[in-house]
């Protein structure tokens, strides 16, 4: 990870920040203190006592929030306002009755990606953070269940119990615990135990037979797939993730198979049904196929003066200072409508310099970025503090990217990227889109703000 250079350095900051905030405004007797005007600044107002957790979050809010101006009151705002419904509506949910005024404030904020979890309902986000997801076995797959009664690996995930054994790509399974698999279902039964225990396979390698033990463990899975189509290598990419099979995370994923295919002149980048995740990931794989001097993305930023007790925004560049190891490679992009935020970022930073084509429907429209945060009670905030725009401060927030092709057709998209890719000479002429993809709510009345009340997202609190 000694190759990062975080890209939101100051926003790692912010839990101390606030800290020093609340101390500062607030002291110890716990009182909000704010002015008419929601500056924690000037006279004080009397507000009921409230919790240092609630007062932490309330800071949060009003240094990091996009849209505080809009939609952050007075911390009496919210304290006992919800109606005897709510408060049932939170308790069937197994909310604590401790923490109803922190979700209606976060409710009120009118933006389904700022939420707030209770410690209770945080330890799974917590401890995946970082992580991709968790996958227990082996680690390998088969070119397929049975060939002409032979077993032969066709993947082995890195850092899996397969992958630290030894198993290799193209070993052929001939036998388990001393067992030939000669049926499917013999080779599933023998294949499942329980974590920790070992299986035994052996393996036939070339001309050589070997007794390979492997003790099945869960492992993080990985987040980037290579495959190939006509000879043309194509990199589908899941997720943005920290830590992944990868030590490097999804960066690290994606340079191994740019490695691996680096005699390639086009690769098809599939970004499909790719939702976002680590922006710094993201930003550093973008980096990768651009020239030197490209800008990868613009950030307004939405950031804490605590000297003055305002909230301030700057303005972060990311800019290529090399040549990127695939910068004279070229890419076609699949993208579709579940394609959002860091990957949309993604597409943006490569089409807005290189002019690669996309080929599929127009992307979700998710220019806006948050920072994670886990506040000293281990509950898990999300707050949206950030806008995108690409190298030109333009922006695809709620509107999308337009692709140059428009097939809805996974395997239709799939085949005319392959023709791109052969012919390695289309220039994008797309752009983003025009109209309200109606994933924002009254956008088009406000355009800077996302309206819309948001008590409860069930797929947070799922």
């Amino acid at each position: 990870m000694g190759k990062f250079k975080p890209l939101l350095r100051r926003v790692q900051k912010v839990s101390a920040l606030i800290c020093l905030a609340i101390s500062f405004f607030c002291g110890i007797n716990l009182t909000a203190c704010t002015s008419e005007n929601s500056s924690p600044s000037g006279t004080n107002y009397y507000t009921p006592t409230v919790s240092r957790e609630f007062l932490y979050n309330y800071y949060l809010l009003f240094y990091h929030y996009n849209d505080k101006d809009k939609y952050l009151g007075k911390p009496e705002d919210y304290v006992g306002k919800l109606s005897e419904e709510q408060e049932t509506a939170l308790s069937q949910k197994g909310i604590p009755w401790d923490y109803f005024d922190l979700y209606y404030m976060y409710a009120q904020m009118n933006d389904p990606y700022t939420y707030y979890l209770d410690p209770a309902h945080a330890v799974s986000r917590i401890e995946n953070i970082y992580n991709s997801d968790k996958i227990f076995g082996s680690g390998f797959e088969l070119d397929s269940t049975l060939i002409s009664e032979k077993y032969v690996i066709k993947k082995v995930i890195p850092s899996s119990p397969a992958d630290k054994a030894g198993i290799k790509v193209g070993d052929e399974i001939t036998a388990i615990e001393g067992i030939a698999p000669t049926k499917e279902l013999i080779y599933r039964r023998l294949s499942t135990d329980y974590e920790g225990e070992t299986i035994t396979y052996t393996i036939k390698r070339d001309s050589t037979t070997l007794t390979i033990p492997v003790v099945l463990a869960t492992f993080l899975s990985p987040t980037v797939e290579l495959s190939f189509k006509d000879s043309i290598p194509i990199i589908k990419i899941l997720e943005f993730v920290q830590t992944t099979s990868n030590e490097r995370g999804t960066y690290g994923e994606f340079m191994d198979y740019l490695q691996a295919t680096q005699n390639y002149k086009s690769t098809v980048l599939d970004l499909r049904n790719n939702r976002g995740g680590n922006l710094n990931q993201c930003v550093e794989m973008t980096k990768v196929l651009l020239s030197k001097g490209d800008t990868a993305i613009n950030i307004i930023l939405s950031d804490a003066d605590t000297i003055n007790k305002r909230q301030i925004k700057n303005t972060i560049t990311a800019v290529a200072t090399d040549d990127g190891f695939a910068s004279n490679r070229y890419f076609v992009i699949l993208a579709n409508g579940m394609s959002a935020s860091c990957s949309e970022t993604m597409i943006a930073g490569i089409v807005s310099n290189k002019k690669y084509p996309v080929i599929g429907t127009t992307t979700y429209g998710k220019g806006i970025g948050q920072h994670i945060i886990v506040t000293p009670s281990y509950s898990y905030v999300s707050i949206t503090d950030m806008k995108t725009y690409d190298k030109n401060m333009v922006s695809f927030h709620k509107v999308g990217i337009v692709p140059d092709f428009v097939i809805s057709d996974n395997e239709q998209a799939l085949e005319k990227a392959i023709e791109l890719a052969k012919a390695k000479s289309f220039i994008r002429i797309a752009g983003y889109g025009t109209e309200n993809t109606g994933h924002f709510a009254k956008a088009a009345l406000e355009p800077d703000s996302m309206p819309g009340f948001y008590l409860l997202p069930g797929e947070h609190i799922q």
